[in-house]
């Protein structure tokens, strides 16, 4: 679309009409990161180029997809490497998987230790992309949001919450979240280019590197495929949970939905609770010795209702938590974590 009046009033609020789309060029911001490398490996295979921006990483995560996708390094901060890399590619799509980090923390942390940077990286460092996104004539950019821009359980009157429930985050991470939030609206509105936020629950799977919630978790499947004990301290409460690849898989099937697109979706794997998870593990690894140490929550997030996006795209996760299971105990896993 080329203005915001191309807008179908008779849509749900925040909503945008589109044509389908076609493999071609799409720009990966962060594509060389734990949610966005498989980002880059689901698009390869339905036909698409990627162009992966961003800083150099110690660890190639793409190295058996050598010569199937380009690189620019660059910096989201940096507006000139931005418009170098879309005049460069001319990408007509893009997903960013692009949020704050230091070293091996977790996002979250990352956060509440460098909260001026994540403030640069997350809200000023995306509104730079979408903006040289809109000068390029790019069409669509689906981000990863999160899940996060909710806040506690506690604080809704049910136990599941859709994309119409009010946002109320209570950490660094989750506020820089809603803040791109607002901030896509309003270039929404201003540009009439079409940006959709992936509200993201925690994401498990081969690959991920940075510790916090995702990687406690993760532990107790390492200590399994290793034949080692483990000691898990978290809470027994039932969170939302996904598979990389699937996350991955929902950023695609949005990038091709043909419309309308709304400007934020919940999206959801399954549920499950530490001692699903263990007792899920113990049944695959009789001999596996996990001893759990349960404690009160630091902050449970309220379950996500994904059904909006569920029905708009006909997208079904492939991973349960069986599957989940079977993955991470595999030695194709065992590889990825070495």
């Amino acid at each position: 679309m080329s203005s915001v009046d191309a807008i179908d009033i008779a849509l749900p609020a925040r909503s945008i009409v589109s044509a389908p789309a076609k493999a071609g060029v799409v720009l990966v911001a962060g594509g060389l990161g734990f949610v966005g490398s498989h980002v880059v490996r689901a698009l390869i295979h339905a036909g698409h180029m990627p162009v992966l921006f961003g800083p150099a990483m110690p660890e190639d995560r793409l190295a058996d997809m050598a010569g199937r996708y380009e690189v620019f390094e660059g910096s989201i901060s940096d507006h000139d490497a931005l418009d170098a890399a879309f005049s460069q590619f001319k990408p007509t799509q893009v997903i960013s998987c692009v949020a704050h980090s230091v070293g091996r923390q977790g996002l979250m942390r990352a956060g509440e230790a460098e909260s001026d940077a994540a403030f640069e990286v997350n809200v000023r460092g995306h509104g730079r992309l979408v903006e040289a996104a809109c000068r390029a004539g790019v069409s669509r950019i689906v981000w990863t949001g999160s899940a996060v821009v909710y806040g506690p359980a506690s604080a809704y009157a049910t136990s599941h919450v859709d994309e119409d429930d009010i946002c109320a985050p209570t950490t660094v991470y989750g506020v820089t979240k809603q803040m791109a939030e607002v901030l896509s609206d309003f270039m929404i509105r201003r540009h009439g280019v079409e940006i959709v936020s992936m509200r993201l629950p925690l994401i498990l799977g081969p690959g991920l590197w940075y510790q916090g919630a995702a990687s406690s978790i993760s532990e107790v499947f390492a200590a399994a495929r290793e034949n080692r004990p483990a000691r898990v301290t978290f809470h027994d409460r039932q969170i939302d949970l996904m598979h990389v690849v699937d996350a991955a898989a929902a950023m695609l099937a949005i990038l091709r939905q043909p419309g309308p697109v709304r400007s934020a979706y919940n999206i959801k794997g399954f549920e499950a609770s530490i001692v699903d998870i263990i007792e899920a593990v113990r049944a695959r690894r009789p001999g596996a010795d996990i001893v759990f140490d349960q404690i009160e929550p630091a902050l449970l997030l309220p379950l996500a209702d994904g059904s909006r996006f569920a029905n708009e795209t006909k997208f079904t996760p492939r991973y349960d938590l069986g599957g989940l299971v079977d993955d991470l105990l595999s030695p194709e896993a065992e590889q990825a974590h070495d």
